[in-house]
């Protein structure tokens, strides 16, 4: 029988800790032989938020997979317990996001996100995929089975959450804070302060953060070919994965044509390097007109060698690169 959990039931059912921790929870979708026995507690994985940022998607995926029952089907849920209040986007997004990216093609589905500052009951909850809903969390009740299936009441899985090209996930601010206000006006006149920018949010998103209004400067800053030409051909140390699920995130949140066909190329070169035939298809369907896009499908419908695609690519973007700027004035 399946038994029914609300969000702040299953938060007050992990153990508490001092800290910052990122939980991936097995909820059972079929019943355990009779010789499993009751589980009191929620099955799953944990790690630190300091070890999630040194991690590559690739380590965290592998993880969550060893620590899945193999015997059983199972959807999870992530929640992130912090004491860092989140202010435009809780803790920790784009590691999520990158994960599920990961885990989707073995069929993990991934029901829930959440955010609180402690597993103790009475401690706010919010959702990272809707962030007006918000909650308390609770004593979970003492008949819980977590060996039974589960499911989270109110909520239905969300397969599109964290993928590229859908509405839903992160937008531009509606209001530009202070930062964006001031660091605009510079990087639409100075080519070394736009790659610093763009740098720094590439490295945010390897450890597993976003940004918050800087996604407007950075958008803005993919205008000057100075800074969007490197970006086709970004350093190997940052982990792929997550500086895709950068440009995805900007991606959705741009309304410019020329912003998001720049975006799609960027993610494009990106997924043909490390060999994601899939994602460069759904990419370069968005990228029609973007400096670079025409090399890129090229190289995709060549089945080039990867040794062909990186000099390839560092000869586009070299190219693209010294390409006179292109007015950032819409974007």
């Amino acid at each position: 029988m399946t038994q029914y959990l609300t969000p702040g039931e299953l938060i007050g059912s992990l153990p508490d800790t001092r800290a910052d921790t990122l939980h991936v929870i097995a909820l059972p979708r079929t019943p355990a032989s009779a010789s499993a026995g009751r589980l009191t507690s929620p099955p799953g994985v944990s790690f630190p938020a300091t070890r999630v940022r040194g991690m590559t998607t690739r380590e965290l995926a592998d993880h969550v997979r060893n620590a899945l029952p193999t015997n059983r089907s199972c959807d999870l849920v992530v929640v992130v317990i912090s004491d860092e209040r989140p202010r435009n986007w809780p803790p920790l997004q784009a590691a999520i996001a990158a994960l599920e990216t990961d885990l989707r093609p073995a069929g993990h589905t991934i029901l829930g996100r959440y955010w609180a500052p402690h597993t103790r009951p009475g401690a706010p909850w919010r959702d990272y995929r809707r962030p007006t809903h918000l909650g308390t969390v609770i004593a979970p009740r003492t008949d819980i089975d977590f060996a039974a299936p589960i499911q989270l009441g109110g909520d239905a899985p969300t397969p599109t959450w964290g993928l590229p090209f859908t509405d839903a996930g992160e937008t531009l601010p509606a209001n530009l804070g202070r930062f964006a206000h001031r660091i605009v006006p510079l990087l639409v006149r100075r080519g070394n302060e736009a790659n610093r920018i763009v740098a720094h949010a590439t490295a945010q998103a390897g450890r597993g953060e976003l940004i918050d209004d800087a996604a407007f400067a950075v958008t803005t800053a993919l205008a000057d070919n100075a800074v969007y030409g490197p970006m086709l051909l970004p350093p190997n140390e940052h982990d792929p994965q997550r500086v895709e699920q950068l440009w995805m995130a900007l991606y959705r949140g741009s309304r410019d044509p020329a912003a998001r066909a720049r975006l799609a190329t960027l993610i494009a070169a990106s997924a043909l390097r490390r060999g994601d035939r899939h994602l460069t298809a759904c990419a370069l369907a968005h990228a029609h007109g973007a400096p670079g896009a025409a090399t890129v499908g090229l190289l995709f419908q060549q089945h080039a060698a990867a040794e062909v695609i990186e000099q390839q690519l560092d000869q586009t973007a070299g190219q693209v690169g010294a390409m006179p700027w292109v007015s950032a004035k819409r974007w």
